[in-house]
């Protein structure tokens, strides 16, 4: 909750399709801005690329446990028959998001409520169809067991949190669409910090339930490759779990959608600031539907060659979501918050959530067992590390003839963003007329 209310507040501030990227021009001192945007632009873009490629990998192999279950574990799916899938999927599911904002918002509007009906069903069905075969109270709530090679019960507490990270994570994914969308400071901000804590809430209790059901931990993740899966097969039986999963199903392939149009919307304001070699070609908008395909067409085949990890049983890159704020009492770095901030509590919550998202991080970029070997390894830490210094010495060296930050500029005004403004901000959209005409969806948010 205090990263997505520190995020939250940012995003009030300066609610455009860059995010968090084109936050970070507004809170880091004149001489470093460029460099240090640049930086997190090429950050951005990694990390989002990944997001959408974990997400609809992990669609593919739910898709495929669901046949494993309807064939009462004969089938078992093969690599190439994953990938495959993972391929179909994420072109299926870049055709949706070509399409105009009006649409994808019905869209989310319907996923709203599959996800809340089907996330207390998953909390009561499972205890409800395992009665007399549950975890006992001391095994959920009393028991840590360490298969992870590092002989130390806390480290293995805290790679349980690797679950819950890969579900909590891209808080700024509403932000990449506060070009599109009315009241964007106040609107985008709420959104965030509700569905974080919702999420939150009702996430609790689905791992709850999901203990309570697992009968023989040595045995997971059994046949279907998912411990989910496999604990609702065991508690619902065949056609119970598979009515359930199918619903579990759709809010994957809706959660896809989401990271991989958030992932979108990023790709298209860091080519329009000019962070990308592309010519701003990913930054053009198509004028039929008034969305980045260009955009979408670099994101669907990226994802699709990030499938070959798979292929070459490399261990997947897990999402590395990492975030700085800085404030600083220097007079040429004046953060202006719009109409969602903390106050003085602003302060204390973004300490606590440095602190935690540096912990965090020391997990995220930790091997999950041991020994460690080839196939083991993390590699996070290496390539996000590897990302931040190449594009630094790309921009020190090249590029900073034709990057010079976000396409924003401080307006000079002493109030925060105008609330009753389409698109409220402390930032004002610096653009060509050709540019200008690709805020695509400005006239479905006004209509």
């Amino acid at each position: 909750m205090a990263i997505a209310a520190s995020v939250a507040e940012l995003v009030s501030a300066y609610p455009t399709a860059g995010g968090i990227y084109t936050s970070t021009g507004f809170v880091v001192p004149p001489e470093y801005r460029s460099s240090v945007t640049f930086v997190t632009a090429w950050m951005t873009v990694v990390g989002q690329l990944a997001t959408p490629s974990s997400v609809n990998f992990a669609l593919a192999q739910m898709i495929f446990a669901a046949v494993t279950i309807a064939t009462d574990g004969t089938f078992v799916a093969s690599t190439g028959q994953i990938l495959g899938l993972y391929v179909g999927l994420n072109v299926g599911i870049g055709i949706v998001n070509s399409l105009p904002t009006k649409a994808l918002h019905r869209i989310a509007t319907s996923y709203v409520v599959i996800n809340v009906l089907t996330t207390l069903a998953v909390i009561i069905a499972v205890p409800a169809g395992g009665a007399g075969n549950l975890a006992s109270h001391k095994f959920v709530w009393g028991s840590i067991i360490d298969n992870s090679g590092w002989n130390s019960r806390g480290f293995a507490f805290l790679l349980g949190l690797l679950s819950v990270q890969w579900v909590m994570t891209d808080y700024d994914g509403a932000a990449h669409l506060s070009e599109e969308v009315k009241n964007a400071a106040i609107t985008t901000p709420v959104s965030i910090v509700s569905a974080v804590f919702l999420t939150a809430i009702l996430g609790f209790f689905v791992n709850v339930s999901l203990c309570y059901g697992i009968r023989d931990l040595s045995t997971m993740p059994g046949p279907t490759g998912l411990a989910f899966a496999q604990i609702l097969w065991d508690n619902l039986g065949k056609r119970g779990a598979l009515a359930l999963w199918s619903f579990v199903i759709i809010l994957q392939t809706m959660t896809g959608a989401t990271c991989q149009l958030a992932c979108i919307r990023s790709i298209y304001a860091i080519s329009r600031d000019n962070a990308l070699p592309d010519k701003k070609i990913l930054s053009r908008v198509w004028s039929k539907t008034q969305t980045p395909v260009n955009a979408v067409i670099f994101t669907v085949i990226i994802s699709a060659l990030f499938g070959l990890l798979f292929l070459a049983s490399i261990v997947a890159i897990p999402v590395v979501f990492k975030l700085f704020i800085h404030y600083t009492n220097r007079q040429d770095v004046k953060f202006k918050p719009g109409p969602f901030n903390m106050g003085r509590w602003g302060y204390f919550v973004n300490i606590y959530a440095l602190a935690w998202t540096l912990l965090e991080t020391g997990v995220l970029i930790m091997p999950q067992v041991r020994p460690v070997t080839a196939d083991t390894m993390n590699y996070a830490g290496p390539i996000m590390g590897g990302v931040c210094g190449v594009s630094w010495l790309w921009y020190k060296l090249y590029w900073h003839r034709f990057y010079t930050g976000p396409g924003t500029k401080l307006l000079n005004t002493d109030g925060g963003a105008d609330s009753s403004s389409d698109v409220d901000s402390n930032v004002e959209v610096v653009s060509t007329a050709e540019e200008e005409k690709g805020r695509f969806g400005e006239k479905d948010s006004k209509n």
